[in-house]
């Protein structure tokens, strides 16, 4: 084995030690098949669900695409967030006060962020008091793909195998089977799904 191959497997093993170790803190079992390749962040006291064969990337040495900082998966006291099987996670921020359910064969791409609250009220003085935030469920369902860059707001449905362009900015349901993108995003055009008789 080369030594460029010992210190990759080397690396690998040292994050998915670091990932077994938040986990463990927040007593929760590491999920089954789960490959984190570099820094992630966990937070929040809410419940994180995470399915089989995930895949988080944080380090732009694993993904040549650009990630700009560690992937955070943050969910608040009252709040859910949970993740499919067969995901795959780069660079993004998930922060989750209500729910967010991410299904199975989901690309998330490099440096998306995924926010079912909007942080902070519109109005100024509600915001000097702390008050009037509103927070509303995501759903992601299976086979979508967020390219780089895409934004998913409070209150969003994207539907099954929907293909949602880089730069986007998601503010209200998207069917499935189709590509969009703009900000706010919109349907571009319909997918016509190559194995049709195998989604029914």
């Amino acid at each position: 084995m080369s030594v460029f191959k010992l210190l990759d497997r080397s690396e690998r093993l040292f994050w998915n030690a670091l990932a077994a170790i938040q986990f463990a803190v927040r007593r929760r079992k590491m999920p089954r098949g789960l490959s984190v390749l570099g820094p992630v962040g966990l937070g929040g006291a809410g419940v994180l669900e995470i399915g089989d064969s995930v895949t988080i990337v944080s380090k732009s040495r694993f993904n040549r695409a650009g990630i700009n900082h560690p992937t955070q998966l943050v969910v608040g006291a009252s709040g859910k967030l949970s993740i499919g099987d067969n995901v795959g996670i780069s660079g993004a921020s998930i922060f989750c006060v209500e729910n967010i359910a991410i299904g199975n064969n989901v690309l998330v791409g490099v440096n998306c962020n995924i926010f079912d609250t909007d942080f902070h009220a519109v109005d100024y003085l509600d915001r000097r008091h702390g008050r009037g935030t509103l927070s509303a469920p995501i759903v992601i369902e299976d086979d979508v793909w967020l390219c780089a860059n895409v934004t998913v707001l409070k209150g969003v449905r994207i539907g099954a195998r929907s293909v949602i362009a880089a730069g986007s900015v998601v503010t209200s349901d998207i069917p499935p089977n189709c590509l969009a993108g703009g900000v706010p995003c919109k349907v571009i055009r319909s997918l016509a799904p190559a194995h049709a008789a195998s989604i029914e």
